[in-house]
C-alpha cells in the first residue's frame, strides 16, 4: 500500500510541476495546446479560426422608395446560422420611419434578382468568405416574390433624414448591423431543406429615396 501511495505522490509531483513550469494542457482537435498565464495573472483566451464553411451575401443599389428584401434559403442538406445582418437605407423628401423585420419563410422566394455565387460585380452576390471552402449550396435572392411567411424573428426602426435643398442635404443612415449568436444566444437557425429560408425585409424611406438600398447577411452552414 505505501508503495501505492508513494508512486501516486510521484506521479502527483510531476504534474504540477509540469503544469506551475509550463501551463495548462488544452485538448485541441486531434492536438494539444498549453494555456499559459501573463505577468498579470490572467488567462487569455482568444477565438479560434471556425472551420465550417462560411459566406457573405449581399445586395447594394435597390430602389428605396418601394419595400426591398433579400431571401435566403438552405441547402438541401445544410442547416444555416445567421451570425449577422446589416441594412442600408436612403434619406427621402420627408423624414420617416423605417422597419426592418427578419422572418421565416417556408417555402421557396420566385422572381427577383438571382444572387450570384462568388459574383464579381456589383448588385447581388454570394460569396465564401474562404477560398478554400466549396460555393453556397442554397439560393439567396433580392426584391423576390418572398416564400410563405413564418415566425418573425427580429424586427427593428429608426428614422431616416429628410432631404433638403442644394449643400443642405443631411448625410445618409449609416448601415445599421444586428448581431447573432452572443451573450449566450444561439444564432438564427434554418433548417436544412430548400423549403426553408429566411428573410429580410426594409420599410420604404419614400418619396426622394435614391437607389442605395442594401441588405448584407452572414451566415455559415453545417
Amino acid at each position: 500500500m505505501k508503495k501505492y501511495i508513494a508512486l501516486l505522490t510521484t506521479v502527483l509531483m510531476f504534474v504540477t510541476a509540469n503544469v506551475f513550469a509550463q501551463g495548462v494542457p488544452v485538448k485541441a482537435g486531434s492536438t494539444s495546446n498549453l494555456w499559459e498565464i501573463n505577468s498579470n495573472k490572467a488567462g487569455l483566451v482568444v477565438e479560434g479560426v471556425p472551420t465550417n464553411p462560411s459566406y457573405t451575401a449581399s445586395v447594394s443599389g435597390l430602389a428605396t422608395t418601394a419595400l426591398y428584401s433579400m431571401q435566403l434559403e438552405a441547402p438541401a442538406a445544410n442547416r444555416m446560422r445567421i451570425t449577422q445582418i446589416c441594412v442600408g437605407v436612403s434619406n427621402a423628401t420627408a423624414a420617416v420611419a423605417v422597419t426592418v423585420t427578419v422572418q421565416r419563410r417556408t417555402t421557396a422566394s420566385t422572381g427577383g434578382t438571382l444572387c450570384t455565387a462568388e459574383g464579381t460585380s456589383a448588385n447581388c452576390a454570394v460569396s465564401k468568405n474562404d477560398p478554400a471552402d466549396a460555393n453556397f449550396g442554397g439560393v439567396a435572392r433580392s426584391t423576390p416574390t418572398l416564400g410563405t411567411a413564418g415566425a418573425i424573428l427580429d424586427q427593428w426602426g429608426f428614422q431616416v433624414g429628410e432631404l433638403g435643398a442644394g449643400t443642405a442635404d443631411p448625410i445618409s443612415q449609416p448601415f445599421v448591423c444586428q448581431r447573432y449568436g452572443e451573450r449566450g444566444m444561439k444564432p438564427i437557425t434554418v433548417s436544412a431543406g430548400t423549403a426553408n429560408g429566411l428573410s429580410v425585409s426594409v420599410t420604404a424611406p419614400g418619396a426622394g429615396g435614391l437607389a442605395s438600398g442594401a441588405i448584407s447577411m452572414d451566415f455559415y452552414t453545417e
